[in-house]
């Protein structure tokens, strides 16, 4: 039964992403941080930095995975990043920032979903917000951190604490739940 995966895959992610850092600032997608220095820790020398270069290629990075990740779910909207940091570590750049994908179910008649539909049949008090809500955007939020060792190699890492930041290495197909 693909499509009842489908919608539970659907509304898990829904779920998980809505209360996921919801308070960023957002920017727009198209603005760039401007090139500034950089001030590197331990004994490494402070260096000019390139924030426009990186911030594109790791923002066409993202929207690239994002959309072998989220596709075959969603109609993806747009890519936006957030509170954009960079700085070079050991000869690589590492930027931090929030990314949300606002995204959306595809268009169909919500009658005809199963999870609205049997809302429909039982007379479910939430049937009215289920249909309501099934074609209205909706927001992933990630805390994330990229770092570049050349123009062709991003690493991606993800904050997996509640409180505080743990990174751990990620991809976007990680943010799929899965059986």
């Amino acid at each position: 039964m693909f499509p009842l995966k489908k919608v539970i895959v659907s509304m898990v992610l829904a779920i998980f992403f809505s209360g996921c850092s919801s308070d960023a600032v957002v920017q727009n997608q198209n603005a760039a941080p401007p090139a500034k220095e950089v001030a590197n820790t331990g004994t490494e020398q402070k260096q000019s930095v390139d924030s426009t270069t990186s911030y594109d290629k790791i923002a066409g990075y993202l929207q690239e995975e994002s959309n072998k990740a989220f596709s075959p779910y969603y109609e993806l909207l747009e890519f936006t990043l957030s509170d954009y940091e960079e700085k070079t570590v050991d000869g690589k750049v590492e930027a931090t920032f929030g990314y949300q994908v606002k995204y959306k179910n595809f268009e169909k008649d919500p009658d005809t979903v199963d999870y609205i539909k049997a809302a429909k049949e039982k007379n479910d008090p939430s049937y009215k917000q289920l249909y309501d809500e099934y074609l209205q955007p909706k927001d992933m939020n990630f805390h994330l951190k990229a770092v570049m060792e050349d123009a062709d190699s991003i690493t991606l890492y993800t904050n997996v604490s509640p409180k505080g930041v743990q990174w751990e290495k990620a991809v976007m197909s990680d943010f799929i739940l899965k059986k």
